[in-house]
């Protein structure tokens, strides 16, 4: 019997697992190199292409801002840096966010500026009953970053507010009044939002002011605003009842997405936002 083909297939298998590491070696860098290649263009394809619009949440631990962080993902948006009412941060720590939202307290209104500078990025401020200071704190910002100050960021409510001057001015003879409901725990009254629709009246020519509202603190009520236009023969009432309050944070993530697309630094107010097309889904590097 010819012995040589088995000799010869098993020197082959001798050789093989020599020439195998032979080949693997040779191949190792090319693939080592050809998988950081193609990582590489993916994570800049991802970079380049449009992603959610990041957010810094001042007060993420509050009522508002617990919130949106829970919201956040659900409307094209991502939390990168949220921040506790009681915590003091590194204002210049490295921590990329496209949009900051303060939903924590007046007191914390200069931290929120403060991170905002230092970040040199829009503000989105829903802090109600601002005091001096924090006015003067946002005001000074006005030059420097894009500055929206909303008391309320329910869409409805923005909706009903650019409604007033017209209904004021073709009504002008009719007496107006204004009523506000919140939760028993809201420390302002009247509200913020009852503030900016007495100023809307004022700038309508309506001579009114914060006595003309009536305040109302019951249990968990989320927030209800009525206006009423009135005479010896007719009433119109305009009403707003917010069901639930998702509809501020996702109404903030909306006016965040706004501020997000390169807007001018300025102040901004939440009927500026109000666009017919659909908020960007995110933002492009």
């Amino acid at each position: 019997m010819n012995m040589a083909p088995l000799v010869a297939l098993s020197e082959c298998r001798r050789e093989w697992p020599a020439q195998r590491r032979l080949l693997a070696r040779n191949l190792y860098p090319l693939r080592t190199t050809m998988g950081r290649t193609l990582t590489k263009n993916v994570r800049e394809s991802l970079d380049a292409g449009f992603r959610p619009v990041r957010l810094c949440v001042v007060g993420a631990d509050g009522r508002l801002g617990s919130s949106i962080v829970r919201h956040a993902a659900s409307q094209g948006c991502e939390v990168t840096r949220p921040i506790g009412r009681g915590e003091e941060p590194d204002a210049t720590r490295e921590r990329r966010f496209d949009v900051l939202v303060d939903a924590s307290t007046v007191d914390g209104v200069h931290r929120a500026c403060k991170i905002a500078e230092a970040h040199e990025m829009p503000i989105l401020e829903c802090v109600t009953g601002l005091d001096e200071a924090a006015k003067s704190a946002l005001k000074a910002l006005e030059s420097k970053i894009p500055v929206l100050i909303a008391s309320n960021t329910s869409l409805g409510i923005a909706t009903v507010r650019t409604l007033l001057g017209a209904m004021s001015n073709a009504l002008d003879d009719w007496s107006v009044s204004i009523s506000e409901t919140h939760h028993s725990g809201k420390v302002d009254r009247p509200s913020g939002t009852a503030r900016s629709i007495v100023s809307d009246l004022r700038a309508a020519g309506r001579a009114v002011d914060g006595s003309h509202v009536v305040s109302h603190r019951e249990g968990d009520a989320v927030g209800t605003h009525e206006i009423v236009f009135a005479n010896d023969d007719e009433r119109v009432v305009v009403r707003h009842e917010a069901l639930n309050r998702s509809v501020f944070a996702i109404g903030a993530i909306r006016a965040a997405k706004w501020l997000a697309v390169g807007r001018a630094a300025g102040r901004y107010v939440i009927a500026d936002t109000l666009d017919r097309s659909d908020p960007p889904a995110g933002v492009s590097d």
